[in-house]
């Protein structure tokens, strides 16, 4: 997604980037086609790591892009997206259930004069149809980037500290659209062309973007932060001095926080097992810690203790390694104490508190509830909501939202999600899927075709298990709607009512 008024090269002090990212594209364009790339995304907020089309000769053609985005922040969600005449975004925040910066994938989409499908792994999970899809036609030069956007309420806060990341690109494949007489793609319409295996750099099918950006990008993209190594092209976002493939920087703790009888210890960058599952790398005045586990990220370590009471809310980490063997001598970090919620929760999602809702807030260590991502939208005091007495908890609404985190004791809760409305007149202009703890349960969720505009309505789940002590609430928009502000899955509040405790035993500390 590049959010910007044209796509103009724009050198580095035009906005003064002070980092610097890496953009790879072929020098031919396609039109229509089936594009796949096997790539491990890098993690950490505030970044993207893509892979997509875009018809480079905008603005003398109309703007044509075809996205896959995976952002640094989440744990479970692809971007598709198309963007059409106009700069107009389709986009859907889609919930896998793995982890996108642990391991590679193969993620593609075919495009054809008919619609867009994406896919993972080889499996078809979303597909676009319509007119917008087919206003694309334009040729589009296939592409991947690492950056950071200035864009808060898409890729979350920027941390400079987790520099340097890097996105490793196995291959990339093309098959042309060819329909009825293929070999690859939905009924084999596609016919494979090529596929390059990074073994090297081929000059003759692709170009290294240099002194490019462009307005809300952070980064300057450069040649040098392209590399090619053992089979796989490297993206990397540095810093301005520290370019390339290399990384000088220890490991930093971001945060840490207490669950019961542990602590998770959340590092900068990806750290080695030995350092990180080494207990006598960690202190606490009063604790002895028993076990260290380092998370499957390899950036978050969970640490079992012998008391679940602290006396003090500051804890010492001592040698801890990196890849690069680079290592963090000591370090002191705060730690974040729960402050539960209680048995009934409300919270006026994207609005200030008001009557008995907590007021919403963006996710974080230490918070016990929170969105990832997204903006509040907010409409007249005038506006008379109906079907309700609580007009100020409906006015607003969390808009753009594609995860929602409530920290809760273990046990089986009901879940009231309240909805209005207020910016869609038409049936079907935003439509949306939710997920609650990797269920989907509920598909094409189209609130115009309950009410009508301004008026509450209420979706109520009963029996909602949560085990690892945070409920997750996902959305993915199968209709995005219009616009950036207020476009994508939405939500007024939420209401949280324990049905039953189940035992600590049965619960594990969640990742974050």
């Amino acid at each position: 997604m590049r959010i910007s008024v044209t796509a103009v090269l724009i050198i580095s002090w035009s906005f003064g980037q002070l980092y610097r990212g890496a953009e790879l594209r072929t020098h031919e364009s396609y039109l229509y086609g089936k594009f796949e790339a096997r790539y491990k995304p890098t993690q950490g907020d505030g970044l993207v790591s893509s892979f997509f089309t875009y018809n480079d000769d905008n603005p003398n053609t109309p703007w044509s892009e075809i996205d896959i985005e995976i952002l640094g922040v989440y744990d479970h969600v692809v971007d598709f997206n198309t963007i059409t005449w106009g700069q107009k975004s389709h986009l859907r925040q889609h919930y896998v259930p793995f982890n996108p910066h642990e391991d590679f994938h193969i993620y593609g989409f075919e495009w054809t004069p008919e619609y867009v499908a994406w896919f993972i792994d080889g499996d078809e999970v979303y597909r676009q149809s319509g007119e917008h899809i087919d206003s694309i036609h334009y040729s589009q030069k296939i592409m991947m980037n690492i950056w950071n956007p200035v864009y808060e309420d898409w890729v979350g806060s920027w941390n400079p500290e987790i520099l340097p990341r890097f996105s490793y690109y196995d291959y990339v494949s093309y098959s042309a659209y060819t329909p009825g007489e293929g070999d690859t793609g939905s009924d084999s319409n596609f016919t494979f062309q090529w596929k390059d295996d990074f073994d090297t750099f081929d000059y003759n099918r692709w170009e290294k973007s240099h002194d490019h950006t462009w307005g809300g990008n952070q980064s300057l993209f450069i040649e040098d932060n392209i590399h090619f190594e053992n089979g796989k092209m490297i993206l990397c976002l540095t810093t301005i001095s520290d370019i390339g493939y290399v990384d000088y920087s220890a490991p930093k703790v971001i945060w840490s926080r207490q669950h019961n009888n542990s602590l998770n210890v959340r590092f900068s960058e990806e750290v080695t097992y030995e350092s990180a599952a080494n207990v006598v790398n960690y202190n606490l005045a009063g604790v002895s810690f028993l076990n260290a586990l380092l998370y499957s990220d390899h950036r978050t370590v969970n640490l079992m203790m012998d008391a679940d009471v602290l006396s003090m809310n500051v804890m010492g980490v001592y040698n801890i390694q990196d890849d690069s063997q680079n290592i963090l001598q000591s370090d002191i970090v705060w730690i974040n104490i729960p402050e539960p919620l209680g048995d009934t929760i409300k919270i006026n999602t994207g609005g200030a508190s008001a009557l008995d809702y907590f007021g919403d807030q963006i996710w974080g260590p230490d918070k016990e509830y929170g969105f990832v991502a997204g903006n509040f939208q907010n409409i007249s005091n005038e506006i008379d909501i109906q079907n309700t007495e609580n007009d100020i908890i409906y006015r607003s609404s969390l808009n753009r939202v594609a995860s929602y985190k409530v920290r809760l004791k273990p046990g089986a809760y009901t879940l009231k999600m309240l909805f209005s409305e207020n910016h869609y007149d038409n049936p079907g202009d935003r439509v949306f899927d939710i997920t609650i703890e990797e269920n989907v349960v509920i598909e094409n969720l189209n609130i115009l075709s309950y009410t009508q505009a301004h008026t509450a309505h209420i979706i109520i789940l009963n029996n909602i298990e949560v085990l690892d002590g945070v409920l997750d609430i996902y959305l993915s928009a199968d209709i995005y709607g219009v616009g950036y502000t207020h476009a994508g899955p939405f939500i007024n509040g939420i209401e949280i009512y324990l049905e039953n405790s189940l035992s600590s035993m049965e619960s594990a500390p969640s990742l974050f």
